[in-house]
């Protein structure tokens, strides 16, 4: 350990931080605070240095004043003199005393970006912004980018009587308008389910103080003001009830036209509620912000009749509603015979009732969970509650209390209780995002994060952090349990085990855990490589032991955790991580000079290391015949994986990795390798790309969009600068990817080596070898689920719950487990979240299965929705199902595709569970319909796919080398 001290030395340093930034002008005025107790370092003199981060170029310019204290410094300097040189790459801020000869250079930290808005400088001949920023390490860092279209909401009032006022501007800087009325302005409703848009035409407004704040080039912005005043309580505007509707603002001038999502900043604190009644009904105004973006969005309700509940107790085992029946007018309603509390399970045909009185239009009802839960009820999952009379459902609801924006700021106790099997719930009631009532009943602890895993004289170790829900006050720190770990052909591996907890006190929930299990008590000495190499092959699955009950869980493990070599052991130490990653470098840089490059060594990664998968495996088997003579380095976070060839296996980031990174002649990816690789004389980079693209790619974005910069910004161009060859599997593609990443070096069109796979002779054979190995009976057909991740839907507070299919799993299983088995390829968040206990023999967790394409080889049907696995499955003219149950919503997405997903799908595209179930009893049918749509939507991209397109890769790359 003492070797690695001489890397390195912490040193203490002065701080520099920016205190305030404005323009007068073309002239940047900025004044920074300097802070340091040592006297003596503040005499010398002073300046201001901006250093261009690839290049090194540095412009230096004089302080010009301070205060009296002699903290507070002021600078200025031109920006229309530099532009030249600012316009291009990333400049860092930097302030320099010159004491002596002797310089010290202090990085400016930025502490302001979050308080107050820096505007961007806009440099009308470039069509640029100047665009002052914070970095990832709170430094303030100066950038020049395409100018964007700015939306920007200044106030947004939302009374209790449903008038709505927002009021702001939308700021295109290229438009050179000369009169308000130029300029037509609208704001757009779209709503949820069928994608209806609705335009409201806006009045101009005046935004003097526009001018002054974006308006350094001279240009006039008073034309960019708008007010919204809606009156939601006389008038619903053309939008549909009970649905979500986001809100847009659209610009039109001189025939173009711009729309942009209407966003609210964090800063503006306003009433997201409103209730009120009228002729009609009670009605009720929803406005939510995204997740991601602060997007706004709206729901209004209205009903006849609503079921609203007054008081909600939780308690003693029980739950306890008390409510009322409210109306436009209460002497209208009456209820007809017996009325009844609904439970419903979300996502599923699962319902029960149970009967209920209502006298003068009051109801209550209590819930002894404890028998609920014998019967089957309440356990897992979402139950939604409804009050039935006169045959119909009203949800129960909480509208009218005063009460805004409950589901964060009311928490209603929950209580742990087992189930007839001894598992322990949680059982909660709570308000959803529109304030109705659910009881949401969840696993009481959940894996959080994987620290490490290691074998160690004969004992598996396991450590991490979990979350257990209260009541966890006493929460016993030993217990024992066991786990079940999966592996190929159907083995299972059951190990006793003790655990240990410890509450962090950093959350309510969390706790820290060490696992211990010993393997030779097990059964399982000498089998530690086995169980470290499939560690990650399916769920682990956790139980603990308790005195109320029987604790079950899911852990899902990254092969990266798990502890082989001492730099892995070494690296569990924080004091030793960040200094072993230096050496690492510090070792690239000196083989990267001094060693030659090795002509015969060709390092291979696919996914950043996760997986021995995609094209570059393909590829290196294709080697292996062609050039057995080829030294392979495999990039691979499971150090423990079995690869043909026996190549050798490196983790991202180890020492070993950055050795190989520098003497390599040879790269190989279908992503791009860390930003410190530099690419050296004579070496070969092949860039295979990782799918044909749905969504618009690098200079492809749309200017205005906010994902343009990040896109095409200097450091992804100088990553991508670095490919030699670019592999493009059909025509379409390969346009795309030259056009979208600036691409002018070898194209090749070859075809994807990764779908070789599809057009061998002994695809039977493959496919069930690939079956036993999954445990798959051999007189089942196979369907593949292979859904697009939903980043909205793991960031809208559902990252804690299980994961929501989106059709009934139980009725699924009923209908199709005869014939079929169903294999589920998930996002690994997603993955984390599934609960298929019970559904074992017919539903499979293969998401993380390494290579996807071998899943398409059994499978024979596709469910997929707007993934870009329809492209390679269509190589296998097998029928592909479209199960799109979030359309409306993904609009705007599939708006932004590359071709036209709703006219060209090879296949139908069905948006809920009833035409999803019939799709795939008539599939055979659907097959001939889809006929001519599948066959031209194969030619367009699987043209030239024919199961040699890695031996055309090699012959290119690697032959003549």
């Amino acid at each position: 350990m003492k070797v690695l001290e001489l890397f390195w030395h912490s040193t203490e340093q002065a701080e520099c931080s920016l205190y305030d930034l404005t323009y007068e002008g073309d002239r940047l005025k900025i004044i920074v605070k300097y802070d340091d107790t040592d006297e003596s370092s503040r005499k010398g003199k002073k300046s201001f240095l901006i250093s261009e981060r690839q290049s090194k170029q540095s412009l230096n310019f004089d302080v010009l004043e301070t205060d009296e204290a002699g903290s507070l410094w002021k600078i200025e300097f031109p920006i229309n003199e530099h532009i030249e040189s600012l316009s291009k790459g990333i400049w860092d801020a930097f302030f320099v005393i010159d004491q002596g000869g002797k310089s010290k250079k202090i990085r400016i930290k930025d502490k302001i970006s979050d308080k107050i808005e820096i505007p961007p400088y806009y440099i009308q001949d470039l069509n640029k912004s100047f665009i002052p920023y914070s970095t990832i390490k709170g430094n303030l860092s100066f950038k020049c980018e395409g100018s964007k279209a700015m939306l920007k909401i200044e106030n947004i009032v939302l009374e209790e009587n449903g008038f709505l006022r927002v009021n702001g501007f939308f700021l295109v800087p290229s438009w050179n308008v000369k009169k308000v009325t130029d300029v037509k302005k609208m704001l757009l409703f779209r709503t949820g389910k069928t994608s209806n848009e609705v335009a409201f035409p806006l009045k101009n407004t005046i935004r003097k103080d526009v001018t002054s704040f974006y308006g350094q080039s001279g240009l006039n912005y008073d034309w960019t003001g708008f007010d919204i005043e809606l009156d939601f309580q006389q008038n619903d505007y053309g939008l549909l009830l009970d649905q979500s509707i986001t809100l847009h603002m659209k610009m039109e001038h001189q025939n173009t036209s711009i729309t942009m999502p209407i966003t609210i900043p964090s800063s503006i604190i306003f009433n997201k509620n409103a209730s009120f009644q009228t002729e009609a009904g009670i009605k009720k105004i929803f406005l939510r912000l995204g997740k991601e973006d602060d997007s706004l969005s709206l729901l209004i309700t209205r009903d006849d009749v609503q079921a609203e509940v007054d008081s909600i107790y939780s308690e003693n085992g029980e739950i306890i509603l008390n409510g009322r029946m409210i109306t436009s007018a209460e002497d209208k309603w009456l209820a007809e015979g017996t009325s009844y509390i609904v439970v419903d399970k979300r996502n599923s045909e699962e319902e029960y009732q149970f009967e209920l009185e209502v006298h003068d239009n009051l109801f209550s009802y209590t819930f002894d969970i404890g028998k609920m839960l014998e019967k089957g009820i309440f356990n897992d999952g979402i139950w939604d509650l409804y009050l039935r009379t006169n045959s119909r459902n009203y949800r129960l609801v909480t509208r009218l209390d005063g009460i805004t924006n409950k589901q964060k700021l009311v928490t209603i106790p929950q209580q742990l209780l087992p189930g007839s099997n001894g598992k322990l719930f949680v059982i909660k009631p709570y308000y959803t995002l529109h304030e109705e009532v659910s009881i949401w009943s969840r696993d009481y602890i959940a894996s959080k994060a994987i620290d490490k895993v290691e074998v160690e004289n004969g004992i598996l170790t396991i450590k991490g952090k979990l979350n257990i829900q209260p009541p966890n006050r006493n929460f016993p720190e030993k217990s024992n349990g066991h786990i079940t770990l999966k592996a190929p052909h159907g083995a299972r591996y059951e190990l006793p085990v003790t655990w240990e907890m410890v509450k962090t006190g950093k959350s309510k929930l969390e706790f820290t855990f060490t696992l211990s299990a010993n393997l030779a008590t097990a059964g399982l000495q000498g089998k530690e490589d086995e169980i470290l190499r499939h560690i990650d092959y399916d769920l682990i699955g956790c139980e603990l032991q308790l005195e109320a009950g029987i604790v079950e869980f899911t852990m899902n493990i990254d092969p990266v955790k798990v502890v082989v070599t001492l730099e892995d052991r070494l690296k569990q130490n924080p004091k030793y991580k960040n200094r072993i990653t230096k050496l690492g470098k510090l070792l690239y840089r000196v083989c990267n000079k001094l060693l030659p490059v090795q002509s015969k060594t060709a390092i291979f990664q696919s996914f950043h290391g996760k997986s021995y998968s995609d094209s570059p495996k393909y590829i290196y088997e294709g080697l292996l015949k062609e050039r057995p003579g080829m030294k392979a380095i495999w990039v691979l976070d499971n150090l423990k994986e079995e690869l043909p060839g026996n190549p050798i296996l490196v983790r991202p980031l180890s020492i070993k990795y950055y050795y190989y990174m520098a003497i390599s002649k040879y790269f190989v990816n279908n992503g791009n390798f860390p930003d410190f690789y530099q690419k050296r004389s004579g070496t070969v980079h092949l860039q295979t790309w990782h799918g044909t693209p749905l969504k618009k790619l690098g200079f492809d974005i749309d200017p205005n969009s906010p994902s343009y910069a990040e896109n095409t910004s200097p450091a992804l161009q100088k990553r991508n600068a670095r490919w030699d060859y670019l592999i493009g599997p059909n025509e379409y593609t390969s346009k795309i990817l030259q056009r979208a990443f600036k691409f002018n070096k070898k194209m090749l069109d070859v075809g994807y080596p990764r779908n070789d796979i599809f057009y061998k002779e002994d695809l039977e054979t493959r496919a069930n070898l690939i079956k036993k190995k999954l445990n798959i009976p051999m007189d089942k057909k196979v369907i593949l689920y292979a859904p697009t991740w939903r980043d909205y839907d793991f960031h809208n507070g559902n990252q804690h719950k299980p994961y929501e299919f989106k059709f009934d799993l139980e009725q699924f299983k009923e209908k199709f487990s005869k014939d079929y088995v169903l294999l589920l390829r998930l996002h690994y968040r997603d993955a984390s979240r599934i609960k298929i206990q019970g559904f074992e023999e017919f539903v499979y967790n293969v998401s993380s299965y390494d290579d996807i394409q071998e899943l398409y080889l059994i499978s024979d049907l596709l469910i997929t929705d707007y993934s870009s696995v329809m492209f390679d499955y269509a190589n296998l003219d097998r029928p592909i199902i479209f199960f799109t149950y979030d359309l409306s919503r993904y609009g705007s997405q599939v708006r932004g595709f590359y071709f036209d997903f709703q006219k060209e799908a090879p296949g139908p595209i069905v948006l809920k569970q009833e035409p999803l179930f019939h799709a795939i009893e008539n599939i055979d049918k659907l097959r001939d319909l889809y006929k001519e749509r599948y066959e031209h939507f194969k030619e367009k991209f699987c043209h030239w796919e024919d199961g040699n397109a890695a031996k055309r890769t090699i012959d290119a790359v690697f032959k003549n080398r």
